[in-house]
């Protein structure tokens, strides 16, 4: 009998945060405002995690949690600024690790969403584990986009403790 290797260990390319004890993984190109999304988040009362390389564990209960990258823990990379070390910015919380309960896909224009086919929710799987996963499209105003996303959050939350 051949034994399948399961991975237990993953990163990926995207920022997470928790927001009311729910570990959002903001995912999406380079360059869609992920980690100013993630500031924001973690500005109205959320806890920053990481940006930018997330290492994500398989849990013993088939969850998944993710922690920043050892070499680059409290530090974040914004467009304007370079690089800036997240504590020096108050009153924003940092926590060491949260499990991944969604995963939000970012995109700068709708019309990519709809070719890729993303246009609803669904579930995407990670190191054989599924976790939901949402799209909002990227607006001009951060504050919105941010409203847009923790809505989204919201609403997948719900449908998952009805499940």
């Amino acid at each position: 009998m051949k034994r399948e290797k399961i991975e237990t260990r993953a990163t990926v390319h995207a920022c997470l945060v928790q927001w009311e004890g729910t570990g959002i993984l903001l995912a999406g190109d380079s360059g869609v405002g992920k980690t100013t999304c993630a500031l924001e988040i973690s500005k109205r009362g959320g806890s920053w995690v990481a940006d930018d390389i997330v290492v994500l564990n398989c849990l013993p209960d088939q969850a998944i949690s993710g922690q920043a990258h050892e070499k680059i823990r409290n530090l974040a990379h914004l467009r304007a600024e370079g690089i800036i070390d997240i504590r020096s910015l108050h009153p924003i919380r940092i926590a060491g690790e949260t499990r991944v309960d969604i995963i939000i896909e970012l995109t700068k224009k709708l019309e990519k969403v709809q070719k890729k086919g993303l246009t609803t929710d669904h579930l995407r799987e990670i190191m054989q584990i599924e976790i939901p996963c949402a799209h909002v499209t990227v607006l001009a105003d951060t504050a919105r986009t941010v409203d847009a996303i923790l809505n989204r959050v919201r609403l997948c939350m719900r449908s998952q403790k009805r499940a």
